[in-house]
């Protein structure tokens, strides 16, 4: 019987987050904060909106993410003119070691995820993955 294709993501993805949970567990990270951080890290900072527009999710689930993170002093926010919608948003010294030890983690899970691989066939793969999202969205994916 062959797996159809949406299974097999979807079995895929499940397979990566299990091998992320028992770090994500260890560093005391839920799941949606390593995506922060990683935006944080490359945008220096930002806007809530900004981090719901990009990975598309509800404003409310960006908020609670960093309340979290606010209280273990990964960012901080600064209020404008005390609109906390229009926050800005900054990753800190804690938060970068966070994110340095992570992309260690990370790191070593994508060579175990492309063990066997050629630099040709990942790629290939990358270029499928970013096809499918701008399939699916009709976005590039960046």
């Amino acid at each position: 019987m062959q797996i159809p294709f949406h299974v097999m993501i979807v079995k895929a993805l499940s397979a990566q987050k299990g091998a992320v949970s028992p770090y994500l567990a260890r560093e005391g990270l839920s799941p949606g904060q390593p995506k922060i951080l990683s935006y944080l890290i490359q945008h220096d900072q930002c806007r809530q909106r900004d981090l719901a527009a990009y990975y598309n999710i509800e404003p409310a689930t960006v908020s609670r993410i960093l309340s979290n993170m606010e209280e273990k002093e990964l960012i901080r926010r600064e209020d404008r003119q005390g609109d906390k919608r229009s926050a800005t948003v900054a990753i800190t010294e804690k938060g970068r070691r966070v994110f340095a030890r992570m992309q260690v983690h990370f790191s070593e899970i994508e060579q175990r995820e492309l063990e066997g691989f050629s630099d040709e066939e990942t790629a290939l793969l990358k270029n499928f993955l970013r096809r499918m999202y701008r399939n699916l969205t009709g976005e590039e994916l960046v």
